[in-house]
């Protein structure tokens, strides 16, 4: 399975982890590591983003959303969103069918071949945090005509929220959580939401609450006996406050519990960067 991981701007010191915790869990896994800074990375196929980037990509770059508004001094608005548009113009140029994206903290337990059931072939496949925004917890594009089409949406959505000063966004600008969760609710049928509950499946996808609640942040990392990281907007923050489900990092396993089972997660989303912590079983250090 393909493997697409985007990084604009500094590499993070982590992201071989990312790529050890692939080859180790996915022994059929081919890694392309796309960036517009140098690296060498043994046995990764590196791609240099400013060798490929579209018109529509520059289009997003040029009318930075961000520029002059008080999200401007975090470069992280700018980079996840035009890291989509990028992800688009790779599929392109490599000619890649199946892939699977996800943000570049993540670490994942399951190989696609154990996953592969839970991905609708015809629609992009994504995870949820809330009923408003969607997040690359883990995302698996089935093929470039799907993803386009999304990337198209999404810049129509963004003319129309320049032209109106983003007045159906309180008159800010949305970022790409905000913005695919603008197209899923106008184009539903484009997108199928993976499972991060466990109430109708055996296999739970993390978006972000579960990696969150269980370590912390990068700015709030978790503490012995501190207070768990809840957010109230996320689905899984609510059912993890109600007490209705638990989850815990057992045997280099992430495990979510209800009604006396237990489930298996695909990936969990390493926020607060201590990733030693989480590594699956059998990790290696490949690169």
């Amino acid at each position: 399975m393909n493997y697409v991981l985007v990084s604009i701007g500094t590499i993070p010191d982590y992201i071989k982890k990312t790529i050890n915790s692939i080859l180790t869990v996915d022994k059929d896994a081919k890694i392309f590591f796309c960036s517009d800074q140098k690296i060498q990375l043994k046995d990764i196929e590196i791609v240099d983003l400013n060798d490929i980037v579209s018109d529509l990509t520059n289009k997003i770059k040029k009318n930075d959303i961000f520029k002059d508004t008080i999200y401007e001094s975090n470069p992280l608005w700018s980079t996840s969103l035009l890291r989509i548009f990028y992800l688009r113009d790779i599929q392109k140029e490599l000619n890649l069918e199946k892939l699977i994206h996800f943000d570049n903290d993540i670490l994942i337990y399951k190989p696609y071949e154990e996953i592969k059931e839970y991905f609708d072939l015809s629609k992009f496949n994504i995870t949820p945090a809330s009923e408003n925004r969607l997040i690359f917890g883990y995302s698996f594009i089935p093929n470039y005509e799907i993803f386009n089409t999304l990337c198209h949406s999404l810049d129509k959505k963004i003319d129309e929220g320049i032209k109106k000063d983003w007045e159906f966004n309180n008159f800010s600008p949305p970022n790409e959580m905000d913005l695919l969760g603008m197209v899923y609710r106008q184009e539903t049928t484009l997108f199928n939401l993976l499972p991060i509950l466990p109430y109708d499946s055996s296999i739970i996808f993390d978006p972000l609450s579960y990696g969150m609640y269980i370590d912390g942040t990068h700015t709030e990392p978790r503490k012995f006996y501190s207070k768990r990281k809840i957010d109230f907007n996320d689905l899984i923050g609510v059912e993890l406050y109600s007490k209705r489900i638990k989850t815990k990092f057992i045997d280099n396993n992430p495990l979510v519990y209800w009604d006396n089972k237990t489930f298996k997660m695909s990936n969990l989303h390493i926020h607060s960067k201590r990733f030693e912590k989480f590594l699956p079983k059998g990790y290696k250090d490949y690169v």
